[in-house]
């Protein structure tokens, strides 16, 4: 901008010389002919008084022009002929009574002409006058004019003009620097608009409208700053939700470009947000359902729904949808993608099914072999007193253990679905476990098999009810899947504030591979075996489940002579 001052000052400083240089040379020119004009006239004027008519023409006017500084001196009748010349041979000069000098001079007495000279090839200003004989008297000076006057005066026209130039351009500089620092000022606060910009200072600037605008600069620069920090910290609040979602979001435009994309996203599709964000779908992720549900829906719109594999093995659901266009244009359009991590859900929905296959057939063989045996008691088949009251307790033994299995479906189901609630209290969990010893007694000694229980002082907040469901299934199933004449120990310690129930059983050693499928539902290592005993296979998964709602661990190790169940509870305050 400075230099575009200067430019335009130095192309109008030039052409007012330029201007200036010319209506000088014109009024010095008209002033020089107007003196020349009176000077030869008065010259012309006092020679025609002195001219005597009855002497040497030719002399006189030689000596005229001595008296005169040498200036051209011509006299001619009245009939135009030349009869003497200071500059030049008379007898060879034609007839002047064409001359306009002449012809003015006879009518006003004095006649003023500028013409070139014939005779001496040079530009002359002429003056002649009548005199009182009727002849005339000329008078010439040499005359350039404008031209002469403007080569003259050029070298002090030229050196004024190069001191205005000087001048002018230190001025132009100076009034220059005083608009193009307020701009530069003004553009160095607004590159830095989004911290504030650099607080101006409208007092130091020389006019009033730069001042006016240094203002507006400053309150607008603010107002800005404010809008930015407002929009930042709306900006990171979304990025902070999005990326703290468990779903993955994308959202895409109508050329399928990622505009949002979150940390759940970049997980499942394995891509940072970095390669994904401003790109084509395709650069995240070549999952050809997906990318066909994308086209379909930006193509026809509704929703479309379809599975994807996530990392770690895990399942995904994958639903997309249409965005419709804002009125303000701000999105055109495009679609949403939404990735739901289903893998607990679909293992859910596998282990009810499972379970419900289980559950189906467990009560099945009770309710085939009560069916069987009732239809033989109705038939006409004789039966004796004995096998008649062996069928009725056969009868009574298949009923209990299927109310046994239903009372305990219902118990893990309630678990499992959290529609059933204990009241906790403190609890004395040693005087649970104690009673659990005591309960299992009869069974023990009619299975052969001796239980001791050692127990230090534990206190919970827990329910009773589940506390003894928890012992319970572990000390049954340690007498249970025992062998004649095995032992069953239930050690409770208090292992720094943290509660430690031990089930040791001198059964068969459970190998690592059981270690856990032990605890799902309707597992049983040994099915023979384990309905015998009259086992449900659910003993071990409602312990699981109520250990995992107080927070503690259950693990079973196996060693050469039984295995130990140890369910360990958090320290308690």
């Amino acid at each position: 901008m400075k230099k575009s001052i200067l430019k335009s000052t130095a192309l109008v400083l030039c052409a007012g010389l330029v201007c200036c240089l010319l209506l000088t040379a014109a009024i010095f020119d008209a002033k020089t002919t107007q003196q020349t004009e009176t000077q030869l006239r008065s010259l012309a004027t006092a020679l025609g008084s002195a001219y005597d008519a009855n002497g040497d023409a030719d002399a006189q006017a030689s000596q005229f022009s001595r008296q005169i500084g040498g200036l051209r001196v011509t006299v001619i009748a009245k009939d135009g002929t030349v009869l003497g010349d200071s500059a030049a041979d008379y007898k060879t000069m034609e007839n002047h009574a064409g001359r306009e000098e002449l012809k003015a001079a006879e009518g006003a007495g004095v006649g003023i002409s500028v013409r070139p000279s014939e005779t001496l090839g040079t530009r002359l200003m002429y003056a002649a006058v009548r005199t009182q004989g009727g002849d005339y008297i000329r008078v010439a000076m040499q005359y350039n004019g404008f031209l002469r006057d403007l080569v003259s005066l050029l070298p002090a026209l030229l050196g004024a003009g190069l001191v205005a130039f000087a001048v002018a351009a230190f001025v132009a500089t100076r009034v220059a620097k005083t608009v193009t620092d307020p701009i530069s000022d003004f553009t160095e606060s607004l590159k830095n608009v989004q911290e504030g910009g650099a607080r101006l200072e409208p007092e130091k600037y020389p006019y009033e409208e730069l001042q006016a605008m240094a203002g507006d600069i400053n309150r607008m620069s603010e107002e800005i700053a404010r809008n930015m920090r407002r929009l930042e910290r709306e900006k990171a609040k979304i990025d902070y939700i999005l990326d703290n979602m468990n779903e993955g979001f994308v959202l895409l435009d109508t050329d399928q470009n990622i505009l949002l994309i979150n940390a759940s996203a970049c997980r499942a599709f394995g891509v940072k947000k970095t390669e994904a964000q401003g790109k084509n779908i395709l650069h995240a992720t070549r999952n050809i359902p997906l990318i066909d549900g994308v086209a379909a829906v930006l193509k026809k719109g509704g929703h479309v729904a379809v599975d994807m594999p996530l990392p770690d093995k895990r399942k995904g659901e994958v639903n997309i949808s249409r965005v419709k266009p804002e009125d303000t244009g701000a999105i055109d359009g495009g679609a949403i993608i939404i990735i739901s991590d289903v893998t607990a859900q679909r293992n859910a929905a596998k282990m009810r099914q499972d379970f419900f296959e289980s559950a189906s057939h467990e009560l099945k063989t009770p309710i085939t072999s009560i069916k069987g045996f009732a239809e033989l008691l109705c038939s006409d088949m004789p039966l004796g007193g004995n096998k008649q009251e062996a069928i009725s307790k056969r009868i009574l033994k298949e009923t209990m253990r299927m109310s046994s299995l239903i009372s305990d479906i219902i118990m893990i189901s309630r678990l499992e679905s959290g529609d059933i609630t204990f009241e906790r209290e403190v609890l004395d969990l040693a005087a649970v476990v104690s009673e659990c010893c005591s309960d299992a007694a009869e069974f023990a000694r009619s299975s052969k098999v001796s239980i001791s229980c050692t127990t230090q002082p534990c206190v919970l907040s827990a329910s009773h009810r589940e506390m003894s469901e928890l012992a319970g299934n572990l000390i049954t199933n340690a007498v249970k899947y025992n062998r004649q004449g095995g032992r069953v120990e239930v050690n409770l310690t208090n292992e720094n504030g943290a509660p430690c129930l031990r089930v040791f059983n001198t059964g068969e050693p459970i190998a690592p591979e059981y270690a856990q499928r032990i605890f799902e539902r309707f597992y049983r290592i040994d099915k023979g075996r384990s309905k015998a005993a009259g086992g449900t296979g659910l003993g071990l998964a409602i312990v699981k489940h109520i250990a995992t709602n107080y927070g503690a661990s259950v693990t079973v190790t196996a060693a050469p002579d039984g295995n130990t169940f140890t369910v360990l509870f958090p320290v308690q305050d």
